[in-house]
């Protein structure tokens, strides 16, 4: 108790204190008791106890292909950006990766060799080597155990004569045993085995596996995977994973999944779009969209073929099926190019920006502000929808569209928590939740009873910048994990790298039934949140 005290902030007391004179004021319910419960495993293999192989599923970018290796149902190759790849041979997939949210010690794989002797595949990384027991379904790695009874399997260097062996990875030297290959669709194959794509950027093939079926498996340095048939000479090339970006948005369209974010200041960012049917991943990159001015994406939504893209230069929308882009800024009546969240509420697309709201009629692209005067230079942060009212967080508090007629109302709350700077809004049937730098408080509107949790304020720090709720639960995006209410039994639970999670900065939570995807800063992440056999 002593070390809590010396570590809380001038910030932190202030809260506090705030707090006591708004219970002591009545009006709100407030929850103390409830802190903020975490998980810590020892190692992988208690970590597997908890949580089942498959619970936490990631993906990020996975173009620094390094190596390839066969084994008896998939063809794995490892990357220094996104673990372990693995395509499934005979249903002829792609599965998810290997990644440190399945037990990978790191996502920098500089060697992945599967040992047919043994069945064990093994995973080399620069600060640990890992095997999978694939009977225990788990990642053993050198670094956790005392005892290490795993013999490295002997590689011999690979045939320099003029027959490939099968199964056998060869690097960039050996290229010339191979005859000159064509490139299918918009890529080309250059004579010193570069690959060139439609916009002239050149890949270096640095290697090759023939698998039995004659199949030629080539790997494109920052690019990704080609495959060929030898008898044919002909090729095709897939990139993999997301594009150099901090993903801060997801959406479905089907089931398609549309990923947005901001730049890494690197090579290759864009709009992702990945598709269900074949696995592919498909790039829109705005340096060659005359009608994609920013692809820097703050939020995502979908309205049958078209997809709205909330953008830092304003709002762009994408028809899927004419393949057309169009875009709204300042010329068109947006308050500010700088957008921070869109949604859809019937006919209209509400636009919040750092200087206002618009509204966009989506059939016929009219853009109108509104004019409220307590609406107008304030910076709107996030939009919630509950059945035809709209909720809408800023950083002059809440407020909220009501039909039947339209109007906008302020809503003070009468929680025990500031409410004038409001990071985040989620709702579901009655209940309306709000993230504040505080905590979290949240209103039934049927009851009009609020309640409060202000710890929440005090133990995590940095801003939480999402909310979604369903019936059992409350999920948040926050700077230091992925934060967890649970209605029934009325505590909370923070995720964190240390579950599965790919990174503790998180931007967005999208629901999917048992599921839910978070996107952080270093990819996104799947977690089966309501696995039946496992209690949280």
């Amino acid at each position: 108790m002593t070390d809590w005290f010396k570590t809380r902030s001038i910030l932190d007391w202030f809260r506090l204190l705030l707090v006591f004179a708004l219970v002591l004021a009545g009006g709100t319910d407030v929850l103390f008791s409830q802190y903020v419960r975490r998980f810590s495993f020892r190692n992988e293999h208690e970590r597997r106890l908890h949580y089942a192989l498959d619970d936490w599923v990631s993906f990020t970018k996975a173009r620094r292909i390094t190596s390839v290796t066969m084994g008896t149902q998939y063809i794995y190759f490892s990357s220094l950006d996104g673990g372990i790849l693995r395509y499934h041979l005979y249903e002829e997939h792609w599965d998810y990766p290997f990644t440190t949210s399945n037990g990978l010690p790191e996502n920098e794989v500089y060697n992945v060799i599967y040992d047919p002797e043994t069945s064990l595949l093994w995973a080399i990384t620069r600060r640990d080597t890992a095997v999978f027991d694939a009977a225990r379904q788990e990642w053993i790695s050198r670094s956790q155990v005392g005892y290490w009874p795993y013999r490295f399997p002997r590689i011999s260097a690979p045939d320099t004569g003029k027959q490939i062996q099968v199964n056998r990875f060869y690097d960039a030297r050996f290229l010339k045993l191979l005859p000159m290959f064509f490139a299918n669709g918009p890529y080309t194959i250059t004579g010193d085995w570069m690959l060139v794509d439609p916009f002239f950027r050149e890949f270096p093939i640095i290697g090759f596996l023939k698998d039995e079926w004659d199949r030629i498996w080539f790997l494109v340095d920052k690019f990704g995977i080609g495959l060929g048939q030898l008898y044919s000479a002909r090729a095709d090339f897939f990139a993999l994973g997301l594009s150099d970006i901090y993903p801060q948005a997801l959406a479905f369209q089907g089931d398609d999944l549309w990923i947005g974010g901001l730049w890494q200041r690197m090579d290759r960012p864009g709009i992702v779009h990945w598709r269900n049917h074949d696995g592919g991943w498909e790039y829109f990159e705005a340096r060659w969209i005359s009608q994609l001015p920013s692809d820097e994406v703050t939020a995502i939504q979908v309205d049958g073929d078209s997809v709205w893209f909330g953008t830092r230069y304003g709002v762009s929308v994408y028809d899927t099926y004419r393949d057309r882009w169009f875009n709204f800024n300042l010329v068109h009546g947006l308050w500010s190019n700088q957008v921070n969240d869109i949604l859809l509420l019937g006919d209209e697309l509400f636009v919040a920006t750092d200087q206002g709201i618009n509204a966009i009629d989506t059939r016929t692209g009219l853009v109108k502000r509104v004019t409220d005067k307590r609406l107008r230079n304030i910076s709107i942060n996030r939009f919630a929808r509950q059945n035809d009212t709209l909720w809408v967080a800023t950083n002059r508090g809440i407020f909220r569209r009501v039909p039947n007629p339209p109007r906008w109302e302020f809503v003070p709350s009468q929680a025990a928590l500031s409410d004038v700077y409001i990071t985040a809004v989620g709702s579901f049937g009655s209940e309306v939740w709000f993230s504040t730098p505080s905590g979290i408080m949240w209103l039934d509107v049927r009851t009009g009873r609020w309640e409060s949790f202000p710890q929440i304020g005090m133990e995590i720090k940095g801003r939480m910048r999402d909310i979604k709720v369903n019936q059992q639960s409350v999920w948040v995006a926050t700077e230091e994990g992925l934060l967890k209410y649970d209605k029934k039994r009325r505590y909370w639970r923070l995720y964190t790298t240390n579950d599965g999670l790919l990174d503790n900065y998180c931007h967005f939570v999208l629901l999917d039934g048992d599921y839910l995807w978070v996107a952080t800063n270093s990819g996104i992440t799947q977690f089966y949140w309501n696995n039946p056999a496992r209690i949280d």
